[in-house]
């Protein structure tokens, strides 16, 4: 049940706290004692005369889970409290740097107030009113979905909010928050006509969501405003910053009333855009669209000419695709190629047809036609995509020469292969190619070598297709033409070679990178970061610490740097020194809020320190661990989980553990680990079938020995012992191959006693 704050909830949380199992008030007799003890000497009260002996306080029940939760949720936000209002203090006598540190843990006591009672409106407002604060939208998300605006402070923190999620590209949660600002009671949260301008902004977003009705009906609201300024409370100031920019506000409109079939609204919108700021070719268009949605497809073919007819230089593409589907509809697609050349014989410049009609080309088995465009488009207007349709025809007829000089091409503009992306990947299984190109390159070396651009091209080609051999003498003599292009070709030759497994050549590949005359600063750092990388798969830790430490030194604020230092301890089983350097990384960056990278590491950080202190069965800090993580990340499914299970192991706090299990499941419902923790925290339950169920799903997902371990339990209580005993065959056989002879044994044992 969601609790309300007020004056006395210090009084309650006092009270609250007690312990469960029963609380001896000043001047009760102790525990072990018998009632009516004289309480020891000098106890405080021993001035006030009471007529009878204060009894014990024994409840009746222990309290439920729930009711635990409730008491946790006051104490941490009595706490949060206090620490945000000393925070304040600090802040108004100048002591920002101590205010900082306060809010930063009043902040996280707010955020676990919520996770014990996700209805505290007061907690969800003080997360984003803090995280606002100290410019960290990202930690608010979760309680900002959990606030109610009473007031036009909690209504410009809700704003605020939902900019943030919009600007994320988050667009369905920005618009929750925005129709909750204009649901909100009372409606003076917001000023005078602001409402209007948010229903301007849920119908942008709704329309970028593909809700066009629902865009629609707000915008449809905004039109209204804007007719009868009095009527909404339209101040001129809102006014002026709707039709600021009027004609894309109406061309907005219009469009949205378009995809929604409104037609007549759409065109009334349409035509103000154009009065407001006259463009025949954007007329001409909206024109076309509107023939077209009204099922007069002769007219909007005669409204697209005039379009083409303004040579459309910005959005051409949306006029070509506007062909294609009203030639569609008349039955007429044959003619679309047809009508693509006319315009391009009279528009020859216009770069969005001619790409259009090179892609029509391709898809009609054309290859030479669209050939000679995307080679035109290479010399206008090069993109990587031409680059990638060019390789896909030439891979299609085999003209291995022509692959390679775009295969140089890419690397002179990109300086590497990696955006050919899946077509890198086909051109790699082509053996006969790859083997081609690689002779050619090989054979001009002993001649008259090629181009460094080439040369690299092929080396890169052949580590892609695995032909690690081959690459070294192309690498270097390209680094010998182009000096230059040494540093990016080592690190994406070393990299390469730490993907195949290949260590030790690494490791010597990055060592030269680090050699380079004149690497310095971060780049010699990154060349440090990857050897240290490839010693430690060597399994050369020593030599890996010292590399990844001349990382450091070379850019100390680095958290990845310094990440990697504790890595290297942790795949070295150094554990004690692990957790060490895990501990100092957390502590040295937790408080740099302004990069996600940095914000990632510091979490893995911290779920790798939980298991440290898991792995020596020091629960309340392995609990710790992951309760930070969830301050910062409070909807991050792997620690959901993670702190379900813990706790669903050790068999505490079990309908808590269910809520995480079930966040965490919805969040990825086919990810194996969750499902087992699910079934798991449903069998402490005691919901032997719904166990069975989910570890079933589990077990398909991902049939590791922990999981058939839970599975056979499951089985084995449900009476299903035949089905216990295979699942725990198959747990121990898994067991043993993976080495850990302890749980092995243990899953024996009960593969024993089933016989």
């Amino acid at each position: 049940m969601p609790f309300r704050f007020s004056w006395y909830s210090p009084l309650l949380i006092a009270l609250s706290l007690l312990p469960a199992s029963g609380w001896t008030p000043a001047g009760a007799s102790p525990p072990g004692a018998e009632p009516g003890d004289a309480p020891a000497a000098g106890d405080p009260l021993d001035a006030f005369p009471f007529e009878e002996p204060c009894a014990r306080f024994i409840p009746q029940r222990p309290p439920s889970e729930a009711e635990q939760d409730r008491v946790e949720a006051l104490a941490l936000f009595s706490l949060a409290h206090e620490l945000e209002d000393r925070g304040d203090r600090a802040w108004r006598s100048g002591k920002t740097d101590l205010a900082r540190p306060l809010y930063d843990k009043a902040l996280r006591a707010y955020q676990r107030t919520l996770r014990f009672d996700s209805a505290a409106e007061d907690a969800a407002r003080a997360v984003v009113r803090l995280s606002a604060r100290l410019k960290r939208p990202a930690m608010a998300e979760y309680a900002a979905r959990r606030m109610r605006p009473a007031n036009r402070a909690d209504a410009a923190l809700l704003r605020f909010m939902a900019m943030h999620l919009a600007s994320e590209g988050q667009g369905p949660g920005a618009v929750a928050l925005y129709e909750r600002l204009v649901a909100a009671d009372p409606p003076a949260v917001l000023p005078a006509g602001d409402e209007v301008i948010l229903w301007l902004e849920i119908g942008r977003l709704c329309h970028l969501n593909e809700e066009y009705e629902k865009a629609a009906g707000y915008l449809a609201r905004v039109v209204e405003a804007l007719a009868e300024p009095d009527k909404f409370q339209l101040s001129p100031e809102a006014r002026k910053a709707l039709l600021e920019k009027e004609a894309a506000v109406c061309q907005l409109i219009g469009s949205c009333f378009l995809s929604a079939g409104r037609t007549d609204e759409a065109k009334r919108a349409f035509d103000q855009s154009q009065r407001a700021a006259p463009q025949p070719r954007r007329a001409a268009l909206n024109e076309a669209r509107l023939h077209q949605s009204a099922g007069r497809l002769e007219d909007a073919l005669a409204a697209l000419k005039v379009y083409f007819h303004e040579r459309p230089e910005e959005d051409g593409l949306a006029g070509c695709l506007l062909l294609e589907e009203i030639l569609g509809k008349l039955g007429r697609q044959e003619q679309l190629i047809e009508y693509l050349e006319g315009l391009h014989q009279q528009q020859p410049e216009n770069t969005a047809a001619r790409y259009f009609l090179a892609e029509k080309y391709a898809a009609a088995n054309q290859p030479e036609k669209a050939e000679r465009l995307y080679r035109g488009l290479v010399e206008d207007a090069p993109t990587l995509t031409v680059y990638r349709r060019l390789l896909e025809i030439h891979l299609g007829r085999g003209d291995d020469p022509a692959i390679a000089d775009v295969l140089a091409a890419v690397v002179e503009k990109a300086g590497s292969l990696d955006p050919l992306g899946e077509g890198l990947q086909r051109l790699a299984a082509s053996e006969s190619t790859v083997s081609a190109i690689l002779a050619t390159a090989g054979t001009s070396l002993s001649e008259e070598p090629l181009a460094a651009a080439a040369l690299l091209a092929a080396a890169q080609l052949g580590l892609a297709a695995g032909r690690f051999d081959d690459v070294p003498p192309l690498f270097q003599a390209a680094f010998r033409l182009a000096p230059e292009r040494a540093a990016s070709g080592l690190l994406d030759w070393g990299v390469a070679l730490l993907e195949a497994e290949k260590y030790a050549e690494s490791a010597d590949v990055f060592r030269q990178a680090a050699e380079l005359p004149g690497v310095e600063g971060q780049r010699a750092a990154v060349f440090q970061y990857y050897l240290a990388a490839a010693l430690e798969m060597a399994g050369k830790t020593d030599e890996a610490l010292a590399a990844a430490r001349a990382a450091i030194r070379l850019d100390e604020d680095s958290a990845v740097f310094h990440s990697r230092v504790a890595w290297i301890l942790y795949h070295a089983d150094r554990k004690p020194e692990a957790a060490a350097a895990y501990r100092a990384l957390v502590d040295r960056f937790d408080d740099q809020h302004g990069s996600p990278q940095v914000r990632r590491i510091v979490r893995q950080s911290r779920m790798i320190l939980s298991n440290l202190c898991l792995e020596e069965r020091r629960i309340p800090d392995a609990v710790e661990w992951l309760q930070q993580v969830l301050d910062e990340f409070p909807e991050d499914p792997g620690a959901l989980n993670d702190l379900g299970y813990l706790w669903a192991d050790e068999n505490m706090h079990l309908h808590r553990a269910r809520r995480m299990i079930e966040r965490a499941v919805e969040a990825e419902p086919d990810n194996g680990a969750f499902r087992d923790s699910l079934g798991w925290v449903l069998f402490r339950q005691g919901q032997y079938e719904r166990a069975v169920a989910e570890l079933e799903k589990a077990a398909e997902f991902e049939p590791d020995p922990v999981v058939l371990d839970h599975l056979g339990e499951a089985y084995a209580r449900c009476k299903q012992n035949d089905k216990a005993a295979a699942a725990w065959r198959r747990s121990y056989e898994r067991f043993k191959q993976a080495g850990d002879e302890q749980a092995a044994e243990r899953v024996r044992d009960k593969l024993e006693k089933t016989k």
